[in-house]
């Protein structure tokens, strides 16, 4: 995902992984690597399911999630997925979001009131608990 489409799923698969990770950009890519991820633990189990249900690719009924073609008609394809292939891979190199956002936007990222996510402040908080 890059920002211009839509990523459905469940409130239990969403609570199951944390929310979206707080970020200024990114933010999409890494919630699907932490699905990735966290899928990847029932794979290794015997079970086949997710939270009782198979894992399916499906349309989701009801009213189309509307994403902006904007970008794709102003800078055209090739561009477009030049870019996000670029940042894409600076941020698998260990490029960070804010570090991104400031290339991509050519300005500081917004402030946030803490350095942690809230799904790691909550992370911290059990482990603490511990």
């Amino acid at each position: 995902p890059y920002g211009d489409q839509a990523l459905s799923l469940s409130k239990a698969m969403f609570d199951f992984l944390g929310g979206f990770p707080d970020q200024c950009l990114m933010e999409d890519y890494e919630l699907v690597v932490l699905l990735r991820k966290r899928v990847a633990l029932f794979k290794s189990s015997s079970s086949s399911s997710l939270f009782g249900h198979q894992e399916v690719l499906k349309i989701v009924p009801g009213k189309p999630a509307l994403c902006s073609p904007r970008r794709w008609q102003k800078f055209g394809v090739l561009y477009v997925t030049f870019m996000n292939s670029k940042f894409v891979n600076k941020y698998c190199g260990g490029l960070g979001p804010d570090q991104l956002y400031k290339m991509y936007y050519g300005s500081d990222p917004p402030k946030r009131e803490s350095k942690l996510s809230p799904w790691e402040e909550e992370l911290h908080k059990i482990l603490s608990e511990n």
